[in-house]
Formats: structure tokens, C-alpha cells, sequence
């Protein structure tokens, strides 16, 4: 019975309302209201439904029919075989007597008349068969509302199931007696083939039936397609304002579908040639098809376009590196392809909420088994933000120098001077001390030059002010600075610094290093190497001279 407390549904007097206007009709509808409107939606449904199911219990019962009709036509076929071997036998005998051909003549009528009775009983199936369609009023019911508009048909199968029944009578007469004349022989076999052509006149007009119903099959399915999307806009609302939709998206969810038996080829065509044709089937899957085609295709041009529109735009900026211009790129290029595949996801209307649930509820699980990745990730972006170098920059760092070729949000790539390609993670990146050479446009160039102790001080480090005033690749701004660093062991060293631009670094390096050396051997001026003095004291001189007096002489064997 139903709840008197729930509003009667207003909605469902058009059954066929556009559903953007369902949308703003159910708008102002309260929770209450809204009920009421689900549960009239969902009376429709059910109807259509059972409309459904009985069109194709219908067409399972037609399936019956045909098969018994067909298995009767095939034994009336050796029924006339058999009568056709018994006449052939008793002529047989009447040209050559013996009492052998006299018990094969019997044998060849008992045969007749058994293939006669399994005629009469094939029949007798076949109109029984019919008879239960016919006294259950839903099932007719069915069969009628799918062709009334084809009387013609209706009155051919119910005339043929008729004629059959008649032909039943004849067979089961003639079935009770032995063929013992050519008269009575010649009618046996002209009702039989009244009875093949009747059956099969019968065959042919259900066969049209059956066409009919799973034509109208398929007109159910596309009423039965519109009351469920109309009744999933009715539950979109009710939900958004609180109601409980669980036990009504499950009906939907169980009643949707098409089952398509594999065994009736007639019926498989012509259910996948109307789904293709019908609006709620194969056009309406050949326009989301399309739309989500679309949506892709016009998501991946847009990402190409605005990605490459945002790496010219990040040239305006001089302060964005090149990993966070390229970070952003990438973003920005694969970000918009995955909205246009989640868009094209709905297209198909297929709900993405599950599949963002089962994302989540899985993000867990990837985050506890990846948590070092995920360490590099968040490192990567400190890297991408506080941008401590850039792609290009020559950096040391746990433990690796050389040029960073790349940085994602993962790992950092840099290249030695040995043109060895390093992969450091972002871990290690970001958790050590990191040494930039690059970072600022001028360099400044160190030299430890030793001068002996014996040069003039002075005289050295004019000689290297004036190399490096005239080199061309040192700066006047900021200048070179020259001083006695330290009075070492062996050598007093001099403290050389000058400053080029960071491109031109080691070309000033190496041809500063070789000018000092060919300069200071022009100016006289040693560079010394290593050494060390050694005392000796008068008795240990004494001691080492009568040492070699005693060896004096002496010969080795």
C-alpha cells in the first residue's frame, strides 16, 4: 500500500518531458514532494519493465513454437519417406512374390504407420505449444500489442494454428490404420502434404510475429531508457536535498542492460539492428561516442596551444627559471589532456564519482608504499620554487659536480666534466649543501701564486697587475685584487683574484695560469718547488767520514 503521507507525484503526467525542463520543474520541490515524484517515476518504470519482460518471455515462448512446428515438419517429411519406402516395397512384391519380400513389405508398413504416430504427436506438441501462449492472457497481450498493426499476420497464424489442428485430427486417423491400398496410400500422403504446408504456412506467419515483438522489444527498451534517465534526474535531486536514493539507483542499476541470446540468430540480429537504429541505443551511444571523441581531441589541441602560448609568456619573466617554466608547462599540457579525458569519461555517461572515491581510498595505500618517492616529490617542489639553480647551472651537490641537465619534481640529472650522466634524487638534493658556480653572471677568479723567497714581492705583484689590467677578459668593475697572502714554508704566496664573466670563467682561468708562468720567466721571478733544508752537526760529520775510511777499499763478491 502506499504511504498517504507521501505528495502525489506531479511530473509524471508527461512521461516524455524534456529533461532540462524535469531539471527546473523539480527545483522548488521539497524532500517530502520529491519523494512523492521518485516514487511515481518509479511506478512508470516498473511498468515499462513488466511491459518488457513480458514482450520477451513472448518471444522466448514464439522460440518454443517454431522449434516444435519445425521439429513436426521435419517428421511429417520422414513420415512421407517411410510411406513412400513401404509403397516401393509392395510393389516390390507384387513383381517378385517370396516370403522374405512379404516380411519386409510388413516390417516397411509398421515403419510408416510408427513414423506416422511420431507425425501425429510432433503436431500435437506444436498446437499444444500454441495453446499456452494463447490462454495466458499476459503473454497474448503482449504478442497482441506488438502487432496490431499487422492484423493480416495475426489472422494468417491464428487461421494456420487452426488448420493445423485439423490437419492433427486427419493425421491421427490415418495414423491408426496400415497402408493397404494405392487409394488409400495416395490420400495418406495428400494429408500429409496438406499437413507440411499448413504447418508450415504457420511457421512462416509466428516467424512474422516474433519479428514484430522484438521490434516492439525495442521500442520498450527506448521507453524504458527515457523513464530511467528522467527517473535519475528526479534522484540527483532528491539526493542533493537529503533523501535516501540507494535501494532506487539499484532498481535502475538491475533493470538496465540489454540480454541478448546467443542461440536465436534471428532474434540477435534483429535486437542489434534496432538497438543501432533506435534513439536510446545505438544513435544515442553513436553521439556520446562522438562527443567524448571530441571533448579529447579538443582538450589535447588546447593543451598544445596554451602550453605552448605559457612557454613563450615565461620569457616575459627573467625571475621563473627554466625547470619551473618547463614544470609549469608540462602541468599545464597534461593537466588539461587528463580534464579532457575525465569530460569525455561523462560524455559516455559513466559517473566518475566511484572512480574519484576508489582514487582516494587507493591514495592512502600509494602513499604509505611510496613514501620516499613522494619525500622527492615535495623536495622537487622546494627545488621548483625556491629555485636554489636552474637547468644549465654547474653545482656541486652530495658529493656530484658537474652540469644539471634536467629537474622534474623526482630527481635532479646532472652531467660531469668525465661526460657521466648522475641521477641524484630530490631527497639528497635538497638535504645537502648545495654548491652553485653559476648562479651569478660575474665569477671570480682565485690564484695561489708561490713566488721564492729570494724574488722581489713587489716585483711579482706588479708583474701580475699588469697581467691582469691588460687581459681582456678580466673586468674592470669589480677589479682585480692582488696581496701577499702568507709567508709558507718554502715560498711566499700571493694572493691573485680577478673577475670575469661567468661564460668566459675557464678560458680566463687557463690563459691567466699560463701567462703567470711565461711572465714570470721572462721577469726572472721562481716559482719554487718543495724543499727542505737538513742540518748536519760536526761529530755526526766526523762519524759519517771515519765510516767511510773503514769502507775504503773494500770490494763486494
Amino acid at each position: 500500500t502506499e504511504d498517504s503521507t507521501i505528495p502525489k507525484a506531479v511530473t509524471t503526467a508527461d512521461p516524455t518531458i524534456p529533461i532540462e525542463e524535469l531539471e527546473l520543474l523539480l527545483k522548488p520541490f521539497t524532500k517530502d514532494e520529491l519523494d512523492g515524484e521518485a516514487q511515481g517515476w518509479m511506478f512508470l518504470l516498473k511498468t515499462k519493465v513488466k511491459e518488457l519482460s513480458d514482450a520477451e518471455i513472448a518471444v522466448k515462448r514464439k522460440n518454443r513454437e517454431l522449434q516444435q512446428s519445425k521439429e513436426a515438419v521435419d517428421a511429417l517429411e520422414d513420415a512421407k519417406k517411410a510411406l513412400e519406402e513401404a509403397k516401393d516395397t509392395k510393389e516390390k512384391i507384387e513383381t517378385e512374390p517370396s516370403p522374405s519380400a512379404s516380411v519386409e513389405a510388413n516390417d516397411a508398413a509398421v515403419e510408416a504407420q510408427e513414423a506416422l504416430k511420431k507425425a501425429q504427436e510432433s503436431v500435437e506438441e506444436a498446437v499444444k505449444e500454441e495453446k499456452k501462449t494463447q490462454q495466458d492472457k499476459t503473454l497474448q497481450g503482449a504478442i497482441d500489442q506488438a502487432v496490431e498493426s499487422t492484423e493480416e499476420d495475426k489472422n494468417k497464424a491464428k487461421t494456420s494454428d487452426e488448420e493445423v489442428a485439423k490437419v492433427q485430427e486427419q493425421i491421427g486417423t490415418i495414423s491408426n490404420k496400415v497402408v493397404t491400398d494405392e487409394q488409400q496410400q495416395k490420400k495418406t500422403e495428400q494429408g500429409l502434404d496438406k499437413a507440411q504446408e499448413k504447418i508450415e504456412e504457420a511457421v512462416e506467419a509466428k516467424t512474422e510475429v516474433k519479428k514484430q515483438v522484438l521490434v516492439n522489444i525495442t521500442k520498450l527498451r527506448d521507453e524504458r531508457a527515457g523513464l530511467s534517465d528522467r527517473f535519475e534526474v528526479v534522484l540527483e535531486e532528491l539526493e542533493l536535498k537529503g533523501g535516501d536514493v540507494k535501494l532506487y539507483q539499484k532498481y535502475v542499476n538491475a533493470i538496465s542492460g540489454i540480454k541478448v541470446d546467443v542461440t536465436d540468430t534471428q532474434g540477435t540480429w534483429i535486437t542489434i539492428v534496432g538497438w543501432l537504429q533506435s534513439k536510446e541505443g545505438g544513435q544515442r551511444w553513436a553521439n556520446n561516442i562522438g562527443k567524448c571523441i571530441g571533448i579529447i581531441a579538443g582538450f589535447s589541441i588546447l593543451s598544445v596551444i596554451l602550453g605552448t602560448v605559457l612557454e613563450k609568456s615565461l620569457g616575459m619573466f627573467p625571475n621563473i627559471s627554466v625547470m619551473l617554466g618547463q614544470f609549469l608547462v608540462t602541468l599545464t599540457r597534461q593537466g588539461l589532456f587528463v580534464v579532457g579525458i575525465i569530460l569525455g569519461i561523462t560524455a559516455l555517461e559513466v559517473s566518475i564519482g566511484p572512480l574519484i572515491a576508489m582514487i582516494g581510498a587507493a591514495g592512502f595505500v600509494v602513499a604509505f608504499a611510496f613514501q620516499s618517492t613522494l619525500g622527492n616529490l615535495a623536495n622537487g617542489l622546494m627545488i621548483l620554487l625556491y629555485k636554489p639553480f636552474d637547468v644549465g647551472d654547474i653545482i656541486e651537490v652530495a658529493g656530484v659536480r658537474g652540469n644539471v641537465q634536467d629537474v622534474n619534481l623526482i630527481c635532479t640529472t646532472i652531467k660531469t666534466y668525465q661526460n657521466k650522466i648522475i641521477i641524484v634524487p630530490n631527497n639528497s638534493v635538497w638535504g645537502n649543501v648545495i654548491e652553485n658556480e653559476t648562479s651569478s653572471p660575474v665569477r671570480a677568479i682565485f690564484i695561489t701564486v708561490r713566488v721564492s723567497y729570494h724574488n722581489s714581492i713587489t716585483q711579482a705583484i706588479q708583474v701580475l697587475k699588469d697581467i691582469a689590467n691588460s687581459h681582456p677578459l678580466v673586468l674592470k668593475d669589480p677589479g682585480p685584487w692582488i696581496d701577499t697572502g702568507e709567508l709558507a714554508e718554502y715560498a711566499v704566496n700571493i694572493w691573485f683574484m680577478a673577475y670575469t664573466k661567468r661564460e668566459d670563467y675557464w678560458t680566463a682561468y687557463c690563459d691567466l695560469s699560463r701567462i703567470i708562468k711565461e711572465r714570470f720567466e721572462q721577469e726572472g721571478i721562481v716559482i719554487p718547488l718543495p724543499q727542505h733544508e737538513i742540518y748536519i752537526s760536526e761529530a755526526m760529520a766526523k762519524e759519517e767520514g771515519s765510516m767511510a775510511q773503514r769502507f775504503k777499499g773494500m770490494t763486494l763478491s
